[in-house]
């Protein structure tokens, strides 16, 4: 109802500034209204690429020789920066996997976790209240890995990830916890290049770089590939222009003090990482991005699947702003970058419905006989759909190394991709929000064991 609430207020503090613009100025308010977020996106994205080619010409300086492979620049970086200052920083880790019915991908997920050349961990599977094999797949796993620790959730346990993670955190005592899902790969050094990035005082979390294995060929992983690509580009510059980094679930690697102060996570929240983002954003911990370390997990395969999973992330995402809308935009809480950077972040939720009640209005107009400004509107769209093709194009080439020519067709087939999924997730989270009865139901993402045979660029 909170949300509800708010969500309505805004949208009547909108509606208001819009009908003043409409008495000041004559032609379409909405239109001004969109013309000013993409001036937003477009600003946003141009800062957050001036602060990739300042982290490029830093790698240049560190790396005098030339690497003439796969995306040089990048290259130079992932392989060659690291943080040496704080190299002597070995906290105790606990590994945390929250899995039910996952038989079939957690025993190898289990087995590369202990190839993480690093001894100091425990890794914590918990049991779900999973009614496949996957709990004596554990109990046989128990008798070869000394430091494997399983939690067996109880039937009625509170459900969702939130509640699973809460239950280990409170029987683990580790300094470092890490979070990864039941599908994920890291590679042996994975501790080695995230843990310097955590180690000074004020960082409470870091994020690892996503990537979908690269066995899986479809359009359809390859496209959430892409996805990531861009996420990777946005988080280093959030990172390196003091925004306000996200956690993404997955290779996630937070602080049990910075845990204990923000009272765990969220046991009602629907995407767990962007909820405890937020919190620990207003509790003054900063969250870093490190995209030297990645984690590999598997793309979604069908479309049920995709829009299921996108559905609950957009509603997160919007419902995590409304929850905390009066602290993020707290001075106190919040410096002035992040700020704007949370800011520039909820125009990307809100053009969908703005362009949604534009096209609505126009087709009114249209039936009315009322004169109609389609053509603002579609160059309007068209600014938009530009603006994070070249987004993507740039992810592609940094953080993929596409050829250039092939990057440029492949981001024209990405962009209408996160258009066409993106856009009615959006607007359904917008109407779940103002007319459901209650958050929608928390879903596992399932996993077919895509990783059994890995694959990882070198």
């Amino acid at each position: 109802m909170r949300n509800r609430i708010i969500l309505i207020t805004l949208a009547v503090l909108v509606w208001a500034g819009l009908k003043t613009i409409d008495n000041l100025v004559t032609g379409p308010e909405l239109l001004f209204l969109l013309a000013g977020l993409v001036v937003m996106m477009i600003s946003h994205s141009v800062w957050l690429f001036g602060a990739q080619d300042e982290w490029q010409k830093k790698a240049r300086r560190y790396v005098r020789t030339t690497v003439r492979k796969q995306y040089p620049r990048v290259r130079k970086l992932l392989k060659n920066k690291t943080r040496v200052e704080d190299g002597d920083w070995h906290p105790w880790v606990d590994i945390f996997i929250s899995a039910k019915n996952e038989g079939r991908v957690i025993g190898n997920t289990v087995k590369r976790m202990f190839e993480i050349d690093y001894d100091q961990f425990y890794l914590w599977v918990i049991d779900d209240m999973s009614d496949d094999d996957m709990p004596e797949v554990l109990n046989e796993l128990r008798k070869q890995y000394p430091r494997l620790r399983v939690v067996t959730r109880p039937p009625g346990s509170f459900p969702g990830k939130s509640a699973a993670l809460n239950d280990a955190l409170a029987l683990s005592k580790g300094e470092v916890v890490a979070v990864f899902d039941a599908d994920a790969y890291v590679e042996p050094d994975f501790f080695k290049k995230v843990l310097p990035t955590l180690a000074p005082e004020h960082v409470g979390a870091v994020q690892a770089q996503k990537r979908i294995f690269e066995r899986q060929t479809e359009a359809l992983p390859r496209f959430q590939d892409a996805e990531y690509a861009l996420d990777t580009y946005f988080q280093v510059g959030r990172d390196l222009i003091g925004g306000a980094v996200e956690l993404r679930g997955n290779g996630q690697l937070i602080k049990r003090n910075a845990l204990i102060d923000v009272n765990g996570w969220n046991n009602k929240s629907i995407t767990d990482d962007l909820d405890l983002s937020m919190r620990l954003l207003i509790n003054n911990w900063d969250i870093r991005f490190c995209p030297q370390a990645a984690v590999w997990e598997e793309g979604v395969t069908t479309v049920k699947a995709l829009m299921r999973q996108r559905r609950r992330w957009a509603e997160g995402s919007i419902r995590r702003y409304l929850d905390y809308i009066f602290p993020l935009n707290s001075p106190t809480r919040l410096s002035l970058v992040e700020r704007l950077d949370t800011l520039v972040f909820t125009v990307y939720f809100l053009v969908p419905a703005v362009v949604f009640l534009e096209f609505s209005n126009n087709v009114i107009r249209f039936m009315t006989g009322t004169q109609t400004y389609g053509s603002f509107l579609a160059l309007g769209y068209f600014f938009v759909l530009w603006v994070s093709q070249i987004n993507f194009f740039i992810a592609v080439r940094l953080y993929r190394g596409m050829p250039p020519v092939k990057a440029f067709f492949h981001t024209i087939a990405v962009t209408a991709y996160v258009y066409a999924h993106w856009v009615p997730c959006i607007l359904a989270s917008f109407s779940q929000i103002l007319f459901g009865k209650q958050v929608s139901t928390w879903h596992r993402t399932a996993h077919h064991g895509h990783a059994d045979e890995i694959e990882v660029a070198a």
